[in-house]
């Protein structure tokens, strides 16, 4: 495990300290700014949502003149961290940063103690990923249609980042309702650990958020078997997408979501909003999320707000089908 553990180590080394350099002097702010503003993350280091919020910090303090720091608050598929910033004072001290996974949780189970559309206010959503599907290079298999094969054949097991996260979603409903076969989920608290499972095999897949596979599938040290956005990856141009594999029309995105309190008053929702919408559009914001696997495309939060109400409902149908609601 000494290599797997190198492996692994280098990888998210060169994520994290690629996202950490534009971040720490964030930290490092004028200590007369008046507060401190909490970017609270969804999940542990090393993630892509994570990413975004450390390439996000220090241009929203230099926005906001005010000190911004990163604080990871994982769990519960993001219910953990919805919870704690929709109890928060609404005065834009504290935003969160969450993925869809928190609407496929709130999804799963309606009475999760959060109500995403109720509790929260959405600034913007940005950078959205592709899920990748990944595998050891001795897989016999190298695409999904010869993935679906094998699995009609010999039982294989599959990583995500846990439990009603979207990549565990979509074991079920490609491989479950789309293609007729089974795979055997296993979770784990985030795609560092899938993707460190996987390098060990302990698992046979891994489904997970590309940003923290692209390093890995680059160097080798995993193949790639399919993405789920309806084009290429620029950071992976050589893996497929499920459109091209045999499923036309498949789509899954996974988010990145800024929201504050639901009470938070317009003006300073509308100032943050502001913020996040002109830092994501920044030229060396939009080539950095590009190098890392992420697609630099915007949705602000009035619309975005819309779409997180249409998800909660698309989610809850597509568990429904599954048999999944309420587990």
């Amino acid at each position: 495990m000494g290599r797997i553990a190198q492996y692994i180590a280098q990888a998210f080394g060169i994520l994290f300290c690629a996202v950490m350099a534009l971040t720490i002097p964030a930290a490092a702010q004028d200590s007369g700014a008046s507060r401190t503003v909490r970017l609270v993350v969804s999940f542990p280091p090393g993630g892509g949502v994570d990413a975004v919020a450390r390439l996000f910090a220090d241009k929203m303090s230099a926005a906001l003149g005010q000190t911004v720091v990163v604080e990871n608050r994982g769990g519960a598929s993001g219910i953990i961290a919805g919870k704690q910033v929709a109890s928060a004072e609404p005065d834009g001290a504290t935003v969160l940063i969450a993925s869809n996974s928190m609407v496929v949780a709130q999804a799963m189970n309606p009475n999760v103690g959060l109500d995403i559309v109720r509790d929260l206010k959405a600034l913007a959503s940005v950078a959205p990923q592709a899920i990748i599907i990944t595998a050891p290079p001795d897989l016999p298999a190298s695409s999904l249609q010869e993935l679906i094969a094998l699995a009609k054949t010999r039982r294989l097991t599959y990583g995500s980042p846990g439990a009603g996260s979207v990549p565990h979603l979509l074991g079920v409903y490609l491989f479950g309702s789309l293609a007729g076969v089974a795979l055997e989920h296993i979770p784990f608290p985030g795609a560092a650990q899938a993707l460190t499972n996987l390098l060990g095999k302990q698992t046979d897949l891994a489904m997970v958020t590309l940003a923290p596979a692209v390093t890995l599938v680059t160097g080798g040290k995993m193949k790639g078997i399919v993405v789920t956005t309806p084009q290429r990856s620029a950071a992976l141009p050589q893996v497929p997408t499920a459109a091209e594999s045999g499923y036309p029309g498949f789509s899954i995105s996974v988010w990145t979501g800024f929201f504050v309190p639901a009470k938070t008053p317009k003006p300073i929702a509308d100032k943050l909003e502001a913020i996040v919408l002109k830092v994501a559009n920044e030229p060396e914001i939009k080539a950095k999320l590009t190098q890392l696997g992420f697609e630099p495309t915007t949705i602000a939060g009035a619309p975005f707000q819309s779409d997180v109400a249409a998800e909660i409902k698309r989610w809850g149908e597509v568990l429904d089908k599954a048999g999944m609601k309420g587990k």
